[in-house]
């Protein structure tokens, strides 16, 4: 059997090791990462049955899920759009952009804030989305089949405390890439 060095391991917390391994911790990260790529598969092939990409799926959903919460409101910005995707302004500014060209939303200057611009689906991506609903149900609960309540519960739980920790993750990757750059020692 072939020894594990510590400078080996991809992980050193011990309660993630198993006899000095890391191979249960890399196979959880192998399944998560593949589980991510499927998840944006599907996006992408729900958003292909109205005509639109996985984004403009996406954007289209946040903004009928903001319309359901304050149906009298019904609007969402740019931005609050972008923070719940986790997506550059720019980005969403431009495929909201192709999706008011295709008359699935509208967007007018928010009288709030004049920098910013105001989303609302039109009758037609109301339209759209709801033509969704039984694949949509059909998929998500192929998903989930086999998950019960107190799975689900608890898997949303920790999904949502990992969203927080990837994101602290990531101000660390950044910083050792700025430190490596500036010793000179980035691949």
């Amino acid at each position: 059997m072939i020894e594990n060095r510590q400078d080996d391991l991809t992980i050193t917390r011990p309660e993630f090791l198993s006899e000095d391994s890391d191979e249960k911790f890399r196979s959880f990260i192998y399944s998560l990462l593949i589980s991510s790529v499927q998840m944006e598969k599907l996006r992408e092939q729900i958003g292909g049955l109205i005509g639109v990409n996985g984004i403009q799926y996406h954007i289209l959903t946040v903004i009928a899920e903001k319309t359901l919460k304050d149906p009298l409101q019904g609007q969402i910005t740019v931005g609050d759009v972008a923070r719940t995707l986790q997506a550059g302004a720019t980005h969403i500014t431009m495929e909201t952009g192709k999706l008011a060209k295709r008359g699935l939303l509208e967007k007018t200057p928010n009288p709030e804030d004049r920098r910013s611009i105001l989303l609302t689906l039109s009758d037609k991506g109301r339209a759209a989305l709801r033509s969704l609903a039984p694949s949509r149900q059909e998929i998500n609960n192929t998903i989930f089949d086999g998950f019960n309540k107190d799975e689900f519960e608890s898997f949303h739980k920790l999904i949502s405390k990992m969203v927080g920790t990837t994101s602290k993750a990531i101000v660390v990757a950044d910083k050792i890439k700025a430190e490596q750059s500036m010793l000179g020692t980035a691949a």
